[in-house]
C-alpha cells in the first residue's frame, strides 16, 4: 500500500473518530454563545462538562477526562495525531474498564473489562512504538537533502 493511500486513510479513520468523539450540536436549539454554568468543567469548544456529558453515570468523569485529553492531543501530521488520539481513547477505556471493576460484581462483565484493559495497554504501547519511531524519523534528514558541513 502506498504511503499516500496510508496517509489518506488515516485521515479518514482520524475524521470519523473525531466525529464521533465530537458531541452532536442541534442548531435550532444551541445558544449563539456557550455559557458556563456554575461548577461546570470547561471543556473543548467552552461547553460546561455537564452539557457534554448528559446524565452523570459512574463513566462523567472518565469520559470527559478522555474527551478533553483527545481534543488536547496533536502530532505533526494526520497519522501522528492520529495516533496519540487513539492513545487518549485507550486510556479512556482503560480508566472506565477500573470504574467497572470497583462497582461491577458481575464475573461475564468483569472478565470483559479485563480484557479490554489488557488488550488497550497493549495498544497504548504499541501506538507509543510507533509514534517515537515515526518522530525519529521526521527527524532524520531527507534522501539527497544538503548536509551540514563541519
Amino acid at each position: 500500500m502506498s504511503i499516500k493511500l496510508k496517509a489518506a486513510l488515516a485521515g479518514v479513520a482520524l475524521s470519523g473518530l473525531l466525529m464521533a468523539c465530537t458531541p452532536a450540536e442541534n442548531t435550532e436549539t444551541a445558544p449563539a454563545a456557550p455559557t458556563e454554568t456554575a461548577g461546570a468543567t470547561p471543556t473543548a469548544g467552552g461547553m460546561g462538562a455537564e452539557a457534554m456529558a448528559g446524565p452523570q453515570t459512574p463513566y462523567t468523569a472518565s469520559e470527559q477526562q478522555m474527551h478533553q485529553a483527545m481534543m488536547q492531543a496533536h502530532g505533526a501530521d494526520p497519522q501522528e495525531t492520529f495516533a496519540l488520539k487513539m492513545i487518549e481513547h485507550h486510556r479512556g477505556a482503560i480508566a472506565m474498564s477500573e470504574v467497572l471493576m470497583q462497582q461491577n460484581p458481575d464475573p461475564e462483565l468483569r472478565q470483559m473489562a479485563e480484557k479490554t484493559m489488557t488488550m488497550q495497554r497493549q495498544e497504548i504501547t504499541e501506538l507509543e512504538q510507533w509514534v517515537t519511531k515515526h518522530r525519529a524519523g521526521s527527524a532524520a534528514p531527507a534522501p539527497g537533502a544538503a548536509q551540514p558541513t563541519g
